[in-house]
């Protein structure tokens, strides 16, 4: 293909982000589009072509000056001769080139020169440029102004990095972020093989299973080769999971509205709570002053040392705090502090936090349940070659009963994962609303967790991916792990700047970019990815994510 000169380089080339260009007409580039230019790094070195993207444009006319007031668009000097004082000046943000040595991508170090001219790219100089491979790889979608027709360009994640190095998705409401959440973990799940956990608060993603049944949207005719050919691919796979007792699992509270929901294929939470260590328990239970520690403390040593056979039944802890104190008072065990302890309201107090919890909670184990959650079956050994997408719905909870579940469960994932002698295989844990449960300022149960998976994850196998509307509510520490940054339309500032502070991956010119991105659009960059890149993302095949009521066709018409 020959490529279009689309116009020159001019001025200072010496900043990579920041070269100048005249575009040959208005037509000739728009923002966002990809180009190249010819350069030498070295005398000795080869004639190579460096990768540029269009990032703003200014268009002026000189007849359509502020100070002229009306005037006209063209101006006849003589006979035949025009001039119309357009001027189309283009900014671009360099890429870099691809090291004939090395295979990697980097900036030139050597000014380019000026005069040099901007071509357009085609597909398979971007194809050569980025190199995915797609057998080790996730494909998101096509890159923006390459999404359509022959020319269409794939843009993959590599699965390895996203998964164990931590992903975030950060986009602000209606701008496509749990469609993409979508996208990712099915394909993870199909196509991988992989294990995903979703920690779903408003109840979205368990639509993919709703009333028993696997649920599929109708993008299946979609004009993408590629998606044309995986959507299939993945309905299939799903399916065949699906039959395997593998597939969508959904665990839920043990409620009736649930069972409704799902038609009684979801799991009911049974979380064992003498499992748990202190730590996880003095999360659970803030505000316990020392000698309310110290009461559960004890009753929880003699419900273990009462209760020898596993599973323990909830309810009898709360006896132990409540009539039963008495018999543990007699407890031969107990130091002189601890038996003090007992004598005061500490029990009570203890006693009715603890309820509280449980209450909200219901999701504990307890004798007239069949028996207790099991992390090992929710995520898989190595050797259970099954995939599965496991959803922890926690619609209608509140926000402590949510961090509550879903710190426990995590703490437990990351146990078993760390386990010396009985491992469970890699998951992806997902945090959809991530500010509710891991919170700048860090008043939520489950945040510890979130920053312990965060820092240790990656060595046991256990990534996590974190979505949010309000990135500037998010904790940066954990935010600032994610090795795999999706940012969608952002237009409040102080996410804008919360996420300079995060990452040191989006630029500038990048920033300027959120607030006039479409739905679906997404800038995508870190370690999984080549480059930076615009991507709209793909369909997908199940029917989760949320979206937003046809308000109107449910209102209807007033009729007597």
């Amino acid at each position: 293909m020959k490529h279009q000169v689309l116009g020159t380089l001019v001025g200072n080339t010496g900043e990579p982000h920041n070269l100048h260009m005249v575009l040959n007409s208005s037509f000739s580039g728009r923002r966002g589009e990809f180009v190249r230019i010819r350069h030498q790094e070295r005398q000795d070195e080869p004639v190579t072509h460096v990768l540029g993207r269009i990032v703003s444009i200014q268009r002026t006319n000189m007849l359509f000056n502020s100070g002229f007031g009306n005037s006209v668009s063209e101006l006849e000097l003589l006979p035949g001769a025009e001039v119309t004082g357009e001027h189309v000046y283009a900014t671009i943000d360099l890429v870099g080139y691809k090291d004939a040595t090395t295979n990697q991508i980097k900036i030139p170090r050597r000014p380019l020169d000026p005069g040099s001219k901007v071509e357009t790219v085609d597909y398979q100089f971007l194809s050569d440029f980025y190199e995915f491979n797609e057998q080790n790889s996730l494909h998101i979608g096509n890159l923006v102004g390459y999404e359509h027709g022959e020319n269409t360009v794939p843009v993959y994640l590599d699965v390895n990095k996203l998964v164990t190095e931590h992903m975030a998705i950060l986009a602000m409401t209606g701008s496509g972020k749990s469609y993409t959440v979508g996208r990712i973990i099915e394909r993870l799940v199909a196509l991988n093989n992989g294990t995903v956990v979703v920690f779903d608060p408003h109840g979205e993603y368990g639509r993919a299973l709703q009333g028993g049944n696997l649920q599929f949207g109708d993008h299946f005719d979609t004009e993408d080769e590629r998606d044309k050919k995986s959507l299939p691919e993945i309905k299939h796979m799903m399916e065949k999971l699906q039959a395997s007792n593998a597939g969508i699992q959904i665990y839920t509270p043990q409620m009736d509205n649930f069972r409704q929901k799902y038609a009684n294929k979801n799991k009911v939470l049974a979380l064992q709570f003498d499992k748990f260590e202190m730590d996880d328990i003095s999360e659970i239970l803030p505000g316990l002053t020392e000698p309310q520690q110290r009461v559960l403390d004890v009753a929880i040593r003699y419900w273990r040392t009462v209760e020898t056979v596993e599973p323990r039944d909830i309810n009898k802890l709360r006896f132990f705090l409540g009539d039963g104190i008495e018999e543990v008072k007699k407890w031969d065990d107990l130091s002189s502090a601890e038996a003090q302890a007992l004598n005061g309201r500490s029990a009570a107090v203890a006693s009715m936090k603890l309820s509280r919890v449980l209450n909200e909670a219901q999701s504990f184990y307890s004798s007239d349940l069949s028996g207790p959650t099991d992390i090992y079956e929710m995520i898989g050994r190595p050797s259970d070659k099954k995939g599965r997408l496991v959803v922890i719905d926690l619609q209608g909870l509140s926000d402590t009963a949510k961090q509550v579940i879903c710190g426990l469960l995590s703490s437990e994932i990351l146990r078993a994962a760390s386990s010396k002698t009985d491992k469970t295989r890699p998951s992806f844990l997902v945090y959809e609303e991530g500010h509710n449960f891991a919170p700048a300022g860090g008043k939520a149960v489950s945040h510890r967790i979130i920053k312990k998976i965060a820092g240790e994850g990656r060595k046991f196998g256990v990534g996590f991916g974190i979505v949010s509307q309000r990135p500037s509510k998010l904790d940066a520490d954990v935010t600032s792990q994610c090795n795999t940054l999706i940012t969608m339309r952002l237009k409040n500032p102080d996410d804008q700047r919360f996420i300079t502070k995060a990452s040191d991956m989006v630029s500038k010119a990048d920033l300027e970019e959120l607030p006039s991105l479409s739905t679906g659009e997404a800038l995508i960059c870190g370690r999984s990815i080549p480059a930076p890149l615009l991507v709209k993302v793909g369909s997908k095949a199940l029917v989760h994510g949320g979206e937003s009521p046809e308000v109107l066709n449910v209102w209807g018409t007033f009729s007597e």
